[in-house]
């Protein structure tokens, strides 16, 4: 459903548009009972997102933000200051996220956290981070302990080897200096719900032809909207594609079925962010499997190109890879 064509939407996703419009009108920052309003509503949401590098120094397996197949750089925090100001009138996170790929291997990390609290003053702010290269950031501990209360640091550990274990214990004695110098710091083991988005064979990307819909209820990435170019976009495996290197091959149809997706630009009206906010699954969702698979994360000390996928992906169906309508 397109963001403009929802009135002709099927009676059960106009009657969800229509609940989103009634609740969205009672969470509009600033509104004053009675007065006429001419400015944009501001929209409360879960979770908003930003990456602060799109490159990582490890290699999760089917990571779904692309980052362990090679993908490298990042935003400046030009770049991300800009895209926060563009939402900051229209978005109010319960939670705004600052990921990757691994936001410390921006050196500006520190400025991008302090100017996300800055656009939104009324949100929590969180920063993800594997933890590796915290002690980059000298700056960063004071910014966080400034915000205690409404910023935390989520490092995330991801394998429970020996070898990891023993990396990943100066991070940790890092991360209670940092609990002590008064940052919210919260240890998550990552790895023990990890789920597949695609499979790799040699270096070829296998995308798994789920269902739509049924992609779509399984999917965790519907919680993690992404803002990335300026824009609103559906979940980071939509976001970052074009963001592969050349190496890593993608079919075209996959491609096409990706570019027929349309990101949310900042200027829309309040009814084309409802409706993109509302909306469910689309085709495009067919990039993600029917039902999350579980498996055990591989040690991603070890550089992908050294592993291979423990997957498989499916056969094509016939029905594979047909563009949005």
């Amino acid at each position: 459903m397109s963001a403009l064509g929802w009135k002709n939407a099927p009676s059960a996703s106009r009657l969800r548009l229509q609940a989103f419009l009634i609740a969205a009108g009672s969470k509009i920052a600033g509104r004053v009972p009675g007065r006429a309003r001419t400015e944009p509503a501001v929209v409360e949401i879960p979770n908003l997102e930003i990456h602060a590098w799109h490159g990582c120094n490890l290699s999760c397996e089917s990571c779904a933000h692309y980052s362990s197949l090679g993908v490298r750089g990042g935003p400046t925090a030009e770049m991300c200051e800009s895209w926060m100001q563009l939402w900051a009138p229209r978005l109010r996170p319960r939670v705004f996220s600052i990921v990757g790929g691994e936001p410390t291997l921006n050196r500006h990390l520190a400025r991008i956290v302090q100017s996300a609290a800055s656009a939104w003053p009324h949100s929590e702010i969180r920063v993800v981070t594997n933890g590796f290269q915290l002690g980059r950031h000298p700056d960063l501990p004071l910014i966080m302990s400034k915000l205690r209360g409404r910023a935390f640091l989520e490092i995330s550990s991801h394998h429970s080897s020996e070898d990891f274990r023993a990396r990943f214990r100066p991070v940790r004695e890092l991360a209670e200096r940092w609990a002590e110098a008064g940052v919210d710091v919260r240890i998550t083991p990552s790895d023990e719900n990890w789920t597949r988005r695609y499979a790799m064979n040699g270096s070829q990307i296998e995308f798994l032809d789920g269902d739509p819909r049924a992609a779509w209820e399984a999917c965790i990435g519907k919680k993690c909207p992404q803002i990335y170019l300026g824009m609103l976009w559906k979940c980071p495996p939509i976001a970052y594609l074009d963001l592969l290197p050349a190496r890593i091959h993608v079919e075209p149809a996959w491609r096409t079925l990706a570019g027929s997706y349309r990101p949310l630009l900042a200027d829309c009206s309040d009814a084309d962010l409802a409706a993109f906010l509302c909306r469910e699954e689309e085709n495009v969702c067919r990039l993600c499997p029917s039902q999350l698979e579980r498996f055990e994360l591989p040690n991603p000390l070890v550089p992908t190109r050294r592993k291979s996928s423990s997957r498989r992906a499916p056969a094509k169906s016939a029905h594979s890879c047909q563009p949005d309508a």
